[in-house]
């Protein structure tokens, strides 16, 4: 489970919590959260302690533009080395990082408001997944997308491959992309025949954050349930996961 940038340090929510309270200061947590384009629900999770991931240097790099403590005590209450970092050399966008799945999945979710908790890290050529609490699906399956141009056909290969095989109609998979013209392409497709829940997440490229999810048409009527339970935030092996 790689992220775009390790932690040094094992991560401290107590710690970060109490940076956190004083890098907002006086502010509402939603001023704040606007002032640095983070959402509240995201903000609101660290400050009450309930996600365990450390936030991406990102992240804290946006925190810190506008926040009442310095970068290097952001960074050292997340769990990174302040010494190996300064404005300069983290990168403000995903396109010249090493991206995986799990970098912009555990703060999405950690972002959310249900409770959720990862089944698969996506070792062994299979999808990444995750169960979540009352949800309308049993099983929620991700994969990345890494190419300029996505078709049905490619969409329909990649769900009956070999790979996939664990994917039932009771579930639901999620295609991840931080390529704006390809999630355009892809949220207008059709997938009438298919009988799972398929939708597309545009990952931003500011702060590697689900920015908006789309559901694909399948013979699976969506509903308002099924809305609820989306990424958007609403408040050494050499074998890879599997992706198109």
């Amino acid at each position: 489970m790689r992220r775009n940038v390790d932690p040094d340090y094992e991560f401290d929510k107590d710690r970060f919590a109490e940076v956190l309270k004083a890098a907002i200061g006086d502010r509402s947590y939603s001023a704040f959260g606007k002032e640095a384009d983070i959402s509240f629900g995201y903000i609101s999770k660290y400050i009450n302690k309930k996600c365990d991931v450390s936030p991406t240097v990102q992240t804290l790099k946006k925190m810190a533009k506008v926040a009442k403590v310095t970068y290097a005590e952001l960074l050292e209450a997340a769990g990174y080395d302040s010494n190996k970092y300064d404005e300069d050399d983290i990168s403000a966008t995903m396109v010249n990082s090493e991206w995986s799945p799990m970098n912009t999945l555990l703060p999405t979710l950690c972002r959310t408001g249900f409770k959720w908790q990862f089944v698969s890290d996506g070792t062994a050529g299979a999808p990444l997944s995750a169960k979540i609490e009352g949800a309308p699906f049993d099983a929620w399956y991700f994969i990345p997308v890494t190419k300029e141009l996505v078709t049905k056909e490619d969409i329909l290969a990649i769900i009956g491959s070999k790979e996939a095989e664990v994917i039932n109609p009771e579930s639901k998979v999620t295609f991840l992309t931080a390529n704006k013209e390809v999630y355009n392409q892809m949220r207008d497709i059709e997938l009438n025949l298919i009988s799972i829940r398929v939708s597309v997440a545009i990952v931003n490229q500011a702060d590697g954050l689900v920015g908006e999810e789309t559901y694909l048409k399948t013979s699976i009527q969506i509903t308002d349930k099924d809305r609820v339970y989306v990424l958007t935030d609403k408040g050494n092996d050499t074998i890879t996961p599997l992706s198109l």
